[in-house]
Formats: C-alpha cells, sequence, structure tokens
C-alpha cells in the first residue's frame, strides 16, 4: 500500500482535472468509466516520467507478488536445469542460421533451476482426470520486467474458471539475459510438461492437453515458443493464446505510429529515458562489443534490414538490431506462420500493437497469401509449413493494450471467450473449434467483421521495416528506444490491483 500511495499521491491534481474534464466533455472512449479513465491517463502520465528509476529499480518493483486471489493456491518449484540443457540442444539446432549475430552468453547458466509457480484451486483432482488441463503462462513485461509473482491474478483467474492448473515461470529477462534466454527458459517448461522428474508429482503430460498463453511480450513468446516446438519436430500442444502479443519487434506497424491511437503507451516518437546504472553501462557496452563484431566479422548471410542499423544503439535490449528480424524475436515476420496448433489472437482496437497482432493472424490463417516482409522474398516456398494455421483474432472496440486488466464488459467477454477457446482445443467440451475467424467486438459484446482501416493492414508494404523516429536527447540520461515503452506496462498491474481486481 504504501508504494501505491507513494505513486498516486503526486498524481493528485492530474486526478481531479482528470474527473473534472470526465463529466464535462465526456471520457476518450464513450464506454470508459471514470475509473478506466482515471487509470488511463494516470498510467500515461507514469510511463511519460520515468527518468528518476533505474532498470534494476523497475525490475524490482515490477517483480513484487500480489497476493494469491482468494480460495486459491499457489505452490513453487524449481525446474531442473536438465530441461534448460534439453532445449539448448533444440534451440541449436534451430538457430543455426543466425548464431553470427547472438551473444552465446545465454547458454551459461549462472542459476541452478528455473522458478516456478503452480497455481491451482485446492483438492482439484486434477491428477485423477482423463483430461488434465494445463496452461504454461508466459508473462508480460517487454521481456526484461515481471515475475510470475506480479501477475497472479490472471493465473489464479484462469486455474478456476477453466478449470485447469496453471504454470508459470520466471523466465531470465533482459538486459542481463539477451535472447534466447528466455525462450530457453520457456522451452525448457514445456519439456518439463511432457517428461517430468519422479519427484514432480504428475505423470508426463498429454501435450494435447497443454495450452501456452502469454500477454503482451508473454504473447509474443508465446508465439515464439510455438515456432521452436514445430521446427524442433516436437510434439505440438494443444493451442496459443496471445493476449495484445508483442510480435514485431521492429515497430514497423501503422499503430504503432498513429497519433489518434488512444493507449496508455505513448506514441514513440516520445523517448523515454532511465536513471544510469551499472546494468545498463553494462549492457551496453555489451551490445556495442557485440555489434562490432557482427560487422568486423561479417560471417553469414545479413538477416537484417538496412533500417535495422542505427547510430544510437540498439533498438531493443531484448535481441541486437541484426536480429530483429530472427523468426523467434519477431514471430510476426518469420518465413512461414503455418503449421502451428490453434491460436487465439486477442488486441485492442485503441492499442499500439492492434496492427501487428491483425498482420499475424492473417500471415498464419492464410500463409500462402501473406508471406512476410520483402527481404523475405522466396523463403516462404522453401518452407515444409505452409498448411493454414487454425486462427481466431478478436478486436475489442475502444479497448487499450491489455484491456483485461480493467473492470469493463470487454475484460468479462474477453475472459469468457479464453476459457471456450481453451476447453475446445483441449477437449475438455465436445464442440470442434470453428474454421479460423476475424472479429470486431464491440462494448456491448456484439461480434462483427472487422473494420476497413482494419484490412487495410493487409496492404501494409513496409513489413519488418523499422520506421524512421526522430526523438529528443536528454543530457546525463540513457534513452530508452520506442517499442520499450511496453516496459512499464508492468505499472499497470499496481494499479489495476487496487483499482478494479478481477473477480473470481
Amino acid at each position: 500500500m504504501a508504494n501505491f500511495v507513494k505513486l498516486v499521491v503526486p498524481k493528485t491534481p492530474l486526478l481531479i482535472s482528470t474527473t473534472i474534464k470526465h463529466y464535462l466533455n465526456g471520457p476518450p472512449k464513450p464506454s470508459w468509466n471514470l475509473k478506466n479513465h482515471l487509470a488511463m491517463i494516470m498510467l500515461k502520465s507514469i510511463l511519460e516520467n520515468t527518468e528518476s528509476q533505474t532498470i534494476e529499480e523497475m525490475q524490482i518493483g515490477s517483480a513484487r507478488p500480489v497476493p494469491v486471489l482468494a480460495g486459491m493456491m499457489a505452490n513453487e518449484i524449481k525446474i531442473n536445469n536438465k530441461y534448460r540443457y534439453e532445449a539448448q540442444a533444440h534451440l541449436e539446432k534451430i538457430l543455426k542460421p543466425y548464431e553470427h549475430v547472438l551473444d552465446t552468453e545465454w547458454k551459461d547458466l549462472k542459476e541452478d533451476g528455473i522458478i516456478s509457480e503452480w497455481v491451482q484451486v485446492p483438492n482439484d483432482e486434477w491428477e485423477k482426470r482423463e483430461i488434465r488441463k494445463t496452461i504454461l503462462y508466459l508473462h508480460g513485461g517487454a521481456y526484461y520486467l515481471c515475475s510470475k509473482g506480479s501477475h497472479r491474478n490472471i493465473t489464479c483467474s484462469f486455474a478456476k474458471k477453466a478449470n485447469a492448473r496453471v504454470l508459470i515461470i520466471d523466465y531470465r529477462l533482459a538486459p542481463q539475459n539477451q535472447f534466447p534466454a528466455g525462450l530457453q527458459d520457456a522451452l525448457a517448461a514445456y519439456l518439463y510438461l511432457l517428461n517430468p522428474p519422479k519427484d514432480a508429482g504428475f505423470e508426463p503430460l498429454n501435450p494435447k492437453n497443454i495450452v501456452i498463453f502469454g500477454d503482451s511480450a508473454g504473447g509474443g513468446l508465446s508465439m515464439a515458443l510455438a515456432l521452436a516446438i514445430r521446427d524442433a519436430g516436437l510434439p505440438s500442444c494443444a493451442g496459443i493464446i496471445g493476449w495484445s502479443p508483442w510480435v514485431d519487434l521492429t515497430v514497423s506497424m501503422p499503430s504503432m505510429l498513429d497519433e489518434e491511437c488512444c493507449d496508455y503507451i505513448p506514441k514513440p516518437s516520445k523517448s523515454f529515458i532511465h536513471k544510469e546504472s551499472q546494468v545498463e553501462i553494462e549492457y551496453k557496452e555489451k551490445a556495442a562489443a557485440l555489434t562490432a563484431k557482427i560487422k568486423k566479422q561479417n560471417i553469414g548471410p545479413k538477416i537484417w534490414h538496412d533500417s535495422f542499423d542505427r547510430p544510437e544503439g540498439r533498438i531493443q535490449m531484448y535481441a541486437p538490431n541484426e536480429g530483429l528480424a530472427i523468426p523467434y524475436v519477431s514471430p510476426m515476420l518469420a518465413e512461414s506462420l503455418g503449421g502451428l496448433p490453434p491460436l487465439l489472437l486477442v488486441a485492442g482496437d485503441s492499442e499500439r500493437l492492434r496492427d501487428e497482432a491483425i498482420y499475424l493472424a492473417h500471415r498464419s490463417a492464410e500463409p500462402a497469401k501473406y508471406k512476410g516482409p520483402s527481404y523475405n522474398a522466396g523463403k516462404f516456398e522453401k518452407s515444409p509449413f505452409q498448411a493454414p494455421t487454425n486462427t481466431t483474432l478478436e478486436v475489442y472496440e475502444e479497448m487499450p493494450h491489455v484491456f483485461q486488466m480493467f473492470d469493463h464488459p470487454c475484460t468479462t467477454k474477453s475472459y469468457e471467450r479464453t476459457v471456450e477457446f481453451i476447453n475446445k482445443v483441449t477437449n475438455a467440451i465436445n464442440e470442434p473449434l470453428p474454421p479460423s475467424s476475424f472479429s470486431c467486438i464491440n462494448t456491448k459484446g456484439e461480434f462483427g467483421p472487422l473494420k476497413e482501416y482494419h484490412k487495410e493492414i493487409q496492404k501494409w508494404e513496409n513489413i519488418g521495416i523499422v520506421p524512421s523516429i526522430k526523438r529528443e536527447l536528454k543530457i546525463k540520461t540513457t534513452r530508452r528506444s520506442p517499442s520499450e515503452l511496453l516496459v512499464y506496462t508492468v505499472l499497470l498491474f499496481a494499479v489495476f490491483a487496487y483499482l478494479s481486481p478481477i473477480n473470481l
């Protein structure tokens, strides 16, 4: 509570003025109540004033666990490093074409396992069921914030609503751990579920009982994991869910730059800064050294576009500029999104990541028609994965990034639809999954076709090309890149834990 007060009290004048404007002029979106409006304004203000905190402080603050919801239980476990080594063996094979742009430090394990958490309803008798529904949840936080404990509102809710057990992991975060460390941990967790140790307390799971689910960066990591499982020839899971998935780290889609976008993530032209710290200094030194090595050695094919070259340094903390087009970094840019398990992709119509979710959905449902960036021309034809992926896309009107944390009718509808998807793909209900669909859902929960401006995204010609963005420099500070605005999404969890807790 002390942290919440510290966060909110300085914003009191803003909250008062916003309340007055809400009743005099109305909210930014017709369906937003005062609580939604206040939360959005406060979050956006926080995101525009981050220069007083270091990366480490942000990481510590974002990792603080929220309480386990009433009537639920959470048990911490540690996944043995043997599963990381198994995952490494698979990743080394599929990452072979990209190894010349990657730092090998991801293979140097500094911990003795992956701290994880099982979330469940007490005495659920899950072990005795014929269908042991299991959700492998990958949290958001732009690959460098949050933790298994920060997302308990979501994991507890789905453990109960979907009558499933949820495994959420503390995968290694950037910038201390570069790609593919997080992917390695996610794959290790999946392998753990398929072949657990004898003392795990459960028998090996049927992969068709497992759904991989994530929000924001966790949604992108879920897609990356799906691609890795497919490409490594491992048993496929039942389905993949991405809430506002971050699948294009080149920030190339129109909604990222939309001046009219009504999201708490500010437009990319507004630079963000952190107080300089040892972690950031070390990360930047390593990043510069890796880029210099890549350019000097000139080993292997150039797998990046000229727009990725930036004299000011890294575009993202998660991966080098030269690696942004790797499909397991930016899944939207994969050679093919065919041959995957069923997908449920959810986005807000007012969020900056909307367009990449829409484009990814079309590329997966119709892989032969939508073939990715121009510099990948011809690669789809060589891919063995050309069969369409069953894809459900849902765009919710007036909703921002990861809107499911708001107290809003669209949140209720999205939870219902997500649970329904989980039950269908795991065969928990005797009802087949319908064909691929692309829907826009209004604030009353009514389904309709995509809007015309959604369809225009399918014609976008600058897929995977980093836009030119002019940003303002500040003295004695460290600038954050446009997409790293997403990292501050974590503050949403802290705010909404008090403003709009999820009701079971």
